[in-house]
């Protein structure tokens, strides 16, 4: 037997019209931004604060920790950036404003308690 979506139905997803998640939700948004954020080299753990969200626009808030030997100004740059970019290009939103908060310093051998993404190394 063959089943057929009802009327107002995406028979992709077999939700009821208008309840498909577009991709401008708050979840996806800092998912993409934290997935950007975390390819800048420097940088160790991000976490996403706050995603203000209108129809057009999104502003974020990024918590960082980053590795001794990088410079923080440039990396919080790097980040502002390429999250910039890749949120834009992924959700269509202008990024009104993204705020970088590195709230810690690693240093390699004397915080080497497997916290973190990345190795100095790696960036």
């Amino acid at each position: 037997m063959t089943t057929r979506p009802s009327a107002g139905t995406n028979p992709r997803t077999g939700l009821a019209a208008g309840t498909e998640r577009r991709p401008g939700d708050t979840a996806d948004v800092a998912r993409i931004a934290v997935q950007a954020a975390s390819l800048v080299p420097g940088v160790s753990v991000v976490r996403p604060a706050a995603v203000r969200l209108d129809d057009r626009s999104v502003g974020l808030d990024l918590h960082l920790i980053t590795w001794y030997g990088h410079s923080v100004p440039t990396i919080a740059e790097t980040v502002r950036a390429v999250v910039t970019d890749r949120v834009a290009a992924q959700t269509g939103l202008r990024v009104a404003v993204v705020t970088v908060t590195v709230d810690d310093l690693l240093v390699p051998g004397v915080d080497s308690s497997g916290v973190g993404t990345a190795t100095p190394e790696d960036g």
